[in-house]
């Protein structure tokens, strides 16, 4: 009478299981009715791009508390030119932008033409905040 009773809680239990599985699932579906929708932001973030491109003019956005690795990235795929200073003065190299902070920028913020230099002030992740 045991067995039987397992093997019912078993089955039970798996059944369940299935019944779970398939709501979640079927929740995650895909129907294809927003196949044609764009996401959101994503067509102005498109157009403000064209837009500074054609005009040449970028907007410079603020890279200061973030790592160089990001910054840079950021302000190269807006069409700048980056440079970095060691702001401790030593004229360390960066080997490898993920363990470097930026800590100033010039210019900060404001339009200016495709191609300018942005001179990042950075230091490593490992000095002692100043």
């Amino acid at each position: 009478m045991k067995l039987h009773a397992t093997r019912t809680r078993l089955v039970v239990g798996a059944a369940t299981a299935a019944l779970a599985a398939t709501a979640f699932l079927a929740g995650c579906s895909d129907s294809g009715a927003d196949d044609d929708a764009t996401p959101t932001g994503t067509s102005a973030e498109v157009t403000s791009g064209a837009d500074e491109e054609a005009s040449g003019t970028v907007e410079v956005i603020d890279q200061t508390h973030l790592l160089l690795a990001t910054a840079q990235d950021t302000l190269e795929a807006r069409g700048l030119t980056v440079e970095t200073v060691d702001s401790t003065g030593q004229g360390r190299t960066v080997d490898d932008p993920t363990l470097w902070v930026v800590v100033a920028q010039d210019p900060l913020s404001g339009e200016v033409e495709a191609g300018t230099v942005v001179t990042l002030d950075v230091r490593r992740t490992d000095d002692p905040a100043s």
